[in-house]
């Protein structure tokens, strides 16, 4: 979905009302109507059709046939924002796909987090004996801008004034922005883009695991038939998407450990899989990630109600990852949950590729503040970012107790 799309309006008093204040600020209340009431929601306004079951958001988030999240399909119904709809054909999109996937697995995730571990502690270090930060502003921006940056390779991490851009782009990609933040984060992404390219035309040194995601496709462009503008815009998209949902992500993730007691001392602790545990929860329980949109190829049935080809259909991951069916007491915070089969990221060939750098923020991140901030408590109210289907803060002050 688009940093700044429009979801769809609601008259008072209806039952899903994506931009209304309070959906806003808690979704959750509404997304719990929906699955006792009207669990797949026609939107009179828009003529979405919203699903808030597991099982029906897991079956058409499986069927990429019959639900297709083919951006010319969504694009002629109406469901994307002007930047996704201008993304590749799936048949020119696959063997982008194919390299980067190639070109993240190779890297050195050890090494990327060490390096990021060692940023982290920079930064809590710097704050000193402060009493209050805005963990979103001093810490998540900084942390997910470096993250990607070093894993992209190169010196695009260490480039004079990346983290101060990334900032901006991200700042303009938020619902809400005001005019001067939007056009200054046009001009951020359009000058990130510029580092991009420049740190791809000359990545060299390094092996493919030490190089980065930019020094192996160097190596191994000529082997794929892939256009270099293709790549090249790809991987801008992949570095914007990171700017903005890694924020979000670990927002989400801190507010709810430092509004449940005894969670952040828990987390300071845990290893292997007790942290992964703690983390995929943590994820399940305030996704960045609240709905995905597809378009319908054929007449279908789903949960009772017929669906014509082309309608639009909202996916309500953060409804689904509420189910009771599925998640036992899903609105309690349960670091120790497991199973936990939330897709937060996607499913198949529409599964995000950032999802190892995602989880590697977040575990270094939060686990380096929960250590040094175990008291760590709210210290006035969030602010949510105003978007109907993307999930975080614009400011989160914590007070960081003794």
């Amino acid at each position: 979905m688009s940093g700044n799309s429009a979801g769809p309006g609601s008259p008072a008093g209806a039952l899903f009302d994506p931009l209304s204040p309070a959906f806003l600020q808690d979704p959750y209340q509404v997304y719990t109507k929906l699955r006792q009431e009207d669990p797949v929601h026609r939107h009179p306004e828009s003529g979405l059709w919203v699903i808030s079951r597991y099982e029906d958001c897991l079956t058409v988030l499986r069927d990429d046939a019959l639900f297709t999240a083919d951006p010319r399909r969504l694009r002629d119904a109406g469901a994307l924002g002007p930047e996704r709809a201008g993304t590749l054909a799936p048949e020119e999109r696959a063997p982008v796909r194919e390299l980067l996937t190639d070109a993240f697995r190779a890297q050195d995730f050890g090494q990327l987090a060490a390096d990021v571990r060692e940023f982290t502690r920079r930064l809590l270090a710097r704050q000193g004996a402060r009493t209050e930060t805005d963990f979103v502003t001093d810490l998540a921006m900084p942390v997910a801008s470096y993250a990607a940056g070093a894993l992209f390779g190169g010196g695009l991490a260490r480039r004079d004034g990346f983290l101060d851009t990334c900032r901006d782009a991200a700042r303009g990609m938020t619902a809400g922005a005001t005019p001067e933040e939007t056009e200054a984060g046009l001009r951020a992404r359009a000058l990130l883009g510029q580092m991009l390219r420049a740190e791809y035309r000359y990545a060299h040194g390094g092996s493919d695991r030490r190089g980065g995601v930019l020094r192996y496709l160097r190596l191994h462009e000529a082997e794929r038939a892939v256009a270099l503008e293709a790549l090249t815009g790809a991987l801008c998209a992949l570095l914007f998407a990171a700017l903005n949902s890694g924020p979000r992500l670990l927002g989400n993730a801190l507010n709810a450990l430092i509004r449940t007691p005894g969670a952040l001392p828990r987390l300071a602790t845990a290893n292997g899989p007790r942290l992964t545990a703690a983390l995929n929860e943590l994820i399940r329980y305030d996704s960045p990630f609240q709905a995905q949109d597809r378009a319908v190829t054929a007449a279908t049935t789903l949960g009772g109600r017929r669906l014509a080809a082309g309608d639009r259909v909202r996916v309500l991951l953060g409804s689904a990852h509420r189910d009771p069916e599925v998640f036992p007491h899903p609105d309690r915070l349960d670091l120790t949950r497991t199973p936990n089969p939330h897709f937060a990221f996607g499913l198949g060939p529409h599964a995000c590729l950032g999802v190892p750098l995602a989880l590697l923020e977040a575990r270094v991140l939060l686990t380096e503040f929960a250590t040094a901030h175990p008291d760590a408590t709210p210290d006035a109210p969030g602010r949510h970012e105003p978007h109907p289907t993307l999930r975080g803060f614009l400011t989160l002050p914590v007070a960081l107790g003794r």
